[in-house]
């Protein structure tokens, strides 16, 4: 117990835990299993926090717009791969394959931004939402490590950058015990959009904004990808298990077939909303571990 309670004060978790009915809609319990789940326990009220940030999500300037190669053509088939759940081989997506990888940060940051734009001007799940509404990503296009979750919220939207509200100042503080910071590290999702329904994305929803997430990772080609939560543990591994049984776990996270990428280790752990309301000794002690997991693989690679 004691050590238990020392890594927790290791990763920062020691103050009363806090979150909001904003930050808990989109984010159920982990699917039951054979082991051990966390016990929930209450929690008090939230306390709002803001953050600095590096945002990737400023409109789309129109200039920008009419200069990407062969848009229409681009929405077209963004739109066709979609709709047979096929995104993560889009014909728009080509990194490594008939266009070369990027290497340098300012290359990245580039291809970075033309994806966003693209994204924003021809995904069909995103186009249905208020372009103010959309989160991109936020951080280091040249990051060793890169956080992944579902979906933003309304606490994203509002703002435009990812993991806001309380579960966002929770990441926050995993993150500095790290020894990272916003800046090092990416923060995206698997759907950039909030979802209309308050419930966790469904598979189909996540494929139709799947194959931005995948170009983002080619381009950025972290060491380690830490998805957040069950949704986009699944999607990122292709698994039907729940987060329960994936946590602590490494898996793989496959890039499309002859895009000269390797395959990139994949530490999946609990969203820090799931944290927030499950706050426990036990709970924080699990998350950490994986986090910590995710730092020796990053030192080893």
């Amino acid at each position: 117990m004691r050590s238990l309670v020392l890594a927790d004060q290791a990763m920062g978790l020691t103050m009363s835990p806090k979150f909001s009915s904003k930050d808990m809609h989109v984010h159920a319990a982990p699917e039951t299993s054979k082991t051990t789940t966390p016990t929930p326990t209450n929690s008090p009220a939230p306390v709002a926090q803001s953050h600095p940030n590096m945002n990737m999500n400023d409109s789309i300037d129109e200039s920008f717009r009419a200069g990407i190669p062969n848009l229409e053509s681009a929405r077209v088939n963004v739109v066709i791969a979609n709709s047979n759940s096929v995104g993560a081989h889009s014909p728009a997506m080509q990194w490594g394959v008939t266009r070369q990888l990027p290497q340098t940060l300012q290359e990245r940051s580039d291809a970075l931004e033309e994806i966003r734009a693209r994204h924003n001007a021809t995904c069909p799940l995103c186009l249905a939402a208020r372009q103010q509404d959309i989160v991109f990503g936020q951080g280091s296009a040249h990051a060793e490590l890169v956080f992944v979750g579902d979906a933003p919220g309304d606490n994203e939207a509002a703002v435009g950058t990812p993991f806001q509200g309380d579960s966002g100042a929770k990441l926050d503080e995993m993150i500095k015990a790290m020894g990272l910071s916003r800046e090092q590290v990416c923060l995206t999702y698997v759907v950039k959009c909030p979802l209309q329904e308050q419930h966790p994305a469904t598979q189909e929803q996540l494929d139709q904004c799947a194959s931005f997430l995948v170009e983002q990772l080619l381009v950025i080609r972290p060491k380690v990808i830490v998805p957040l939560g069950g949704p986009a543990a699944k999607h990122l591994l292709r698994s039907g298990e729940g987060i329960s049984l994936l946590r602590g776990k490494w898996g793989v996270w496959t890039p499309p077939h002859g895009c000269q990428v390797a395959p990139i280790p994949v530490m999946p752990t609990f969203h820090p909303a799931y944290l927030l309301r499950n706050y426990t000794v036990e709970t924080r002690a699990f998350m950490w571990s994986d986090l910590k997991s995710a730092m020796t693989k990053l030192s080893a690679i």
